[in-house]
């Protein structure tokens, strides 16, 4: 992929390095703290790296692939022109937070003679430059993976606890309310308007952009505020949870309406 027109400086380094959030961002901290480190890194392995060249990535995920970050794809460009010989990060979760990714992408710097170097693997440094790099690489990239996907999935299992115990899950919900305790019991008049929704989209056959368009029209809002959309409607009468609202004692004034649901189904 690399293509090298240009005979590389031996030992030119440049360096990638990412903030996630955006109080790293604001404070500091985190971006100073690699560049240094990577500084320290790059003059003990003998490699130059010029300040142009150390790239900064800050507020956006790792997992969206490295080339298709805005500043990814400044590096990419640069590694395009065939004149750096190594590539130094600080850790492997700064590049890279899926496995695929940063295997394919090692590939492709391999094809083109440029190392990959992280400054910090769980204490020690590695790079790609060796077999025994590269395959503590891919072991360490998998385990991270695998990881976060347990994480995520007990994550899951939490909200679902809670949901099942009518307990707060999320910041909001429509249709909900919090008690001081975190209990969660319905907003009649949100309720209103959810059966409004299904009504008019699944029993009238209105598009959801029309009911989007009706609601910001008369004035009702999301939970936080903000204007509706088709996929708002879609994605907030049709979740499933609304289902537990008839564990409640219905209001006396629940039927008045034609598209009030007595039940869902």
């Amino acid at each position: 992929m690399f293509a090298a027109p240009i005979p590389p400086k031996a030992g030119r380094a440049a360096a990638y390095v990412r903030v996630s959030s955006q109080r790293q961002v604001d404070d500091g901290n985190s971006l100073d703290a690699q560049i240094r480190r990577i500084k320290e890194y790059v003059q003990f392995k003998g490699l130059s790296l010029a300040d142009e060249d150390i790239i900064v990535e800050q507020g956006v995920s790792g997992g969206i692939p490295i080339w298709d970050r805005p500043k990814g794809r400044v590096l990419q460009r640069k590694l395009l022109t065939g004149q750096f010989t190594d590539l130094v990060t600080m850790k492997l979760d700064r590049m890279f937070r899926l496995t695929t990714d940063a295997l394919n992408t090692v590939d492709e710097l391999n094809a083109s003679d440029i190392h990959l170097h992280i400054v910090d693997m769980n204490g020690e440094a590695l790079d790609t430059s060796t077999p025994m790099g590269r395959f503590f690489l891919t072991m360490m990239g998998a385990l991270s993976e695998m990881e976060r996907g347990l994480i995520s999935e007990r994550t899951q299992e939490g909200m679902d606890q809670l949901k099942s115990m009518n307990k707060r899950f999320t910041h909001a919900i429509f249709g909900w309310n919090i008690d001081p305790n975190g209990n969660l019991y319905p907003n009649w008049k949100e309720q209103d308007q959810i059966d409004f929704m299904e009504w008019q989209v699944d029993d009238n056959g209105v598009s959801a952009t029309s009911v989007a368009k009706h609601l910001i029209k008369v004035g009702i809002k999301g939970k936080r505020g903000g204007r509706w959309t088709a996929s708002g409607v879609l994605r907030t009468y049709q979740n499933p949870f609304h289902m537990k609202r008839f564990e409640f004692p219905l209001p006396p004034w629940w039927g008045d309406s034609p598209w009030h649901l007595f039940e869902i189904g």
